[in-house]
């Protein structure tokens, strides 16, 4: 062997030994690539003190990620749940968001800074015009899209069931700049109503979203950011207790009282987003007991005899399916029932005399009214541990409401009845849960 050798071999030795952690430090990292699915709730809150309109959609998500701790991504939402329609929103609306997510990944969970600007469109506002003929003027309302820069700040928790597959959950303020735009003056004038010009407005609007993503390129399948070991099956814990976002896609009575400048009619749905708890005791693998609760901090006006001021729900019941390693499938049905507040309430009648004839008149309160409900629908959870879930629910929320009396009208009578019938809501939760 020459001289050279041995410097021959060690330095093969150190570009080896190089190559190989250059290979595990790629491996250690992320895949670099992702594309998700998600369901969305936007809680907007009109400028002026008008209140907030929930509206609730779907979207997607593209992700690249340069390092285990930062990543540019692209998110689009359609919410085809309609707004209320109003000077600066209206009708389904679509969002874009393009930025930076950065933070700390471990092995089966990642938290993360997010700050994303773009834009939000709703389709149906309404812009009034003053029409002047001769000395009268009026006012004629136009419905078109509106565009408004939107920047959304926040945090996202994600958890990782296997390398391939994270669940991601947002939670964030999105930001909404409404520009100058024309509204109908509440108090007219001398020569009739009046339009006004309103000032840029920047509102604070809550946003949460959940699901699940896809991650591809990158090392194999074992490795750190990647999962747990298999932790699905098995009886060892039998006991859940989880936390929630709610979103409860409410369908509206047709009696619904309406004001002039929102057009239509009351039938059609409003979106409810809230919060909730769930306990839940799993008997096999299979079947498990649970109960869970939600409540929505909005305050729905009550304009109708059958919903008004705070939703409230409570559903016990079955949850049946197939366990896997890392993910479960499961059917639920469970009944319950869902409570307002404030309800435009019939409390009695007073008989009135005047001139030698007898009146009748109603007495109408704002009361609590509680409904049976019914909850069928999927449940789809992940298992990132043998500890922790997460969990997603979609179904159909079916509330069941009784005969009533709402306002009538003098000439038709001063209570009006409303026959008893069944309505279907969608409803979304994602979530995590502790099992013990």
């Amino acid at each position: 062997m020459t001289t050279r050798a041995p410097f021959t071999l060690a330095a093969l030795a150190l570009v080896l030994l190089a190559c190989a952690n250059a290979a595990r430090a790629q491996e250690r990292d992320a895949p670099k690539a992702e594309v998700g699915v998600q369901y969305s709730s936007l809680s907007v809150n009109l400028p002026g003190f008008r209140g907030t309109e929930h509206v609730a959609g779907f979207g997607g998500r593209v992700t690249y990620n340069f390092n285990d701790y930062f990543a540019v991504e692209a998110e689009g939402n359609l919410h085809p749940s309609r707004a209320q329609r109003d000077y600066v929103t209206g009708g389904a609306s679509q969002q874009m968001q393009f930025g930076v997510k950065a933070g700390k990944r471990w092995r089966t969970f990642g938290v993360f800074a997010k700050a994303r600007p773009g834009f939000v469109s709703f389709g149906e506002t309404l812009t009034p015009f003053q029409v002047v003929s001769g000395a009268a003027t009026s006012v004629v309302f136009d419905r078109e899209r509106k565009t408004h820069f939107s920047m959304d700040v926040g945090g996202v928790v994600e958890f990782y069931p296997s390398r391939r597959v994270l669940v991601r959950f947002d939670v964030g303020d999105t930001l909404i700049r409404f520009g100058e735009h024309p509204e109908l003056q509440p108090f007219f004038g001398p020569g009739g109503p009046v339009v006004v010009t309103e000032p840029s407005q920047t509102t604070h609007n809550f946003q949460f979203t959940g699901g699940v993503g896809f991650r591809f390129g990158g090392g194999g399948d074992d490795d750190p950011g990647g999962g747990g070991a298999a932790t699905g099956g098995g009886l060892e814990r039998r006991f859940e207790v989880g936390a929630q976002f709610s979103s409860l896609v409410l369908r509206l009575s047709p009696e619904l009282l309406n004001f002039p400048f929102t057009g239509g009619t009351g039938a059609g749905s409003r979106a409810e987003a809230g919060f909730g708890g769930r306990v839940g005791f799993n008997a096999t693998d299979s079947l498990a007991f649970e109960a869970e609760g939600n409540f929505y901090p909005r305050r729905r006006f009550g304009f109708d005899a059958t919903t008004g001021g705070y939703p409230a729900q409570m559903q016990f019941g079955v949850k049946y399916g197939r366990r896997h390693e890392r993910f479960g499938l499961f059917a639920k049905a469970r009944p319950g029932f869902v409570t307002f507040s404030s309800v435009t309430t019939l409390t009695g009648v007073d008989v009135v005399t005047f001139e030698g004839q007898q009146f009748a008149l109603p007495n109408f309160e704002q009361r609590r009214q509680t409904y049976f409900s019914m909850d069928l629908g999927g449940v789809l959870e992940f298992y990132p541990s043998s500890r922790v879930l997460t969990r997603f629910d979609f179904g159909d929320t079916m509330i069941r409401y009784p005969e009533r009396e709402l306002p009538g009208s003098f000439t038709g009578g001063l209570i009006a009845r409303v026959p008893s019938e069944l309505r279907h809501n969608f409803q979304f939760t994602g979530g995590v849960g502790f099992r013990f």
